[in-house]
């Protein structure tokens, strides 16, 4: 067998993993999970998987890796769109991106929610660490861009675009996380998700040009 072909059926397996990792986190959720569970669903002896992950905590990791590329590459995709060329139109158009992920991957939103929690810190390495913040800072950094360009067109006041960013994001959490749990969405008659997100990002695109 070629080195290529044995790196590639490695690559496979490994991908095989995270998949199955990534259905049974979310039937059972991460706690309940374990890793006879992945193993059992990845058709595979548990001691395989210790030949690609060190632990749970570390397929984890990978999700989550692969959940904040994902969202970073739908964000991307909205704001690169010709259709939208002034900072607020990218603005929105990233929140409209965001709740599609919300909505079309929830358990991917649903890891990057436990992650922001902190739920998943003690039990990932220092180098897993630094490459999820980095992960996290590069679909930041689209936002923080942004704001950054409607500030130096004198779109919005002028202040700390990366702050501003952190506001935002943390204010669209808030607001899909209200939809995506079933007992406090019914706080919220009548108001669709698209709705919600858009007066989120208006109030504070309002509160951006009201800096002027």
């Amino acid at each position: 067998m070629s080195s290529q072909r044995r790196a590639r059926e490695r690559a496979q397996r490994k991908e095989g993993i995270l998949q199955a990792a990534r259905a049974a986190f979310a039937e059972s959720g991460y706690r309940r999970t374990t890793v006879e569970a992945v193993a059992e669903r990845a058709e595979i002896g548990k001691g395989t998987i210790y030949l690609y992950f060190e632990s749970k905590d570390a397929i984890q990791a990978e999700l989550l890796l692969q959940a904040l590329a994902e969202l970073q590459a739908q964000l991307k995709a909205a704001g690169d769109n010709p259709a939208t060329q002034r900072p607020d139109q990218k603005l929105r158009a990233m929140a409209d991106a965001y709740l599609d992920f919300a909505q079309n991957i929830p358990d991917y939103f649903r890891l990057l929610n436990a992650y922001d929690r902190g739920d998943f810190e003690q039990g990932t390495s220092t180098q897993q660490q630094e490459r999820l913040l980095e992960a996290s800072n590069n679909a930041l950094d689209l936002v923080t861009q942004a704001i950054a360009d409607g500030m130096a067109s004198g779109l919005f006041g002028q202040g700390d675009p990366r702050k501003m960013a952190a506001v935002l994001w943390g204010a669209m959490n808030g607001a899909l996380s209200l939809l995506a749990h079933p007992i406090r969405r019914n706080m919220l008659p009548g108001t669709d998700g698209q709705a919600l997100c858009l007066a989120t990002v208006d109030l504070l695109l309002q509160g951006l040009m009201d800096q002027k």
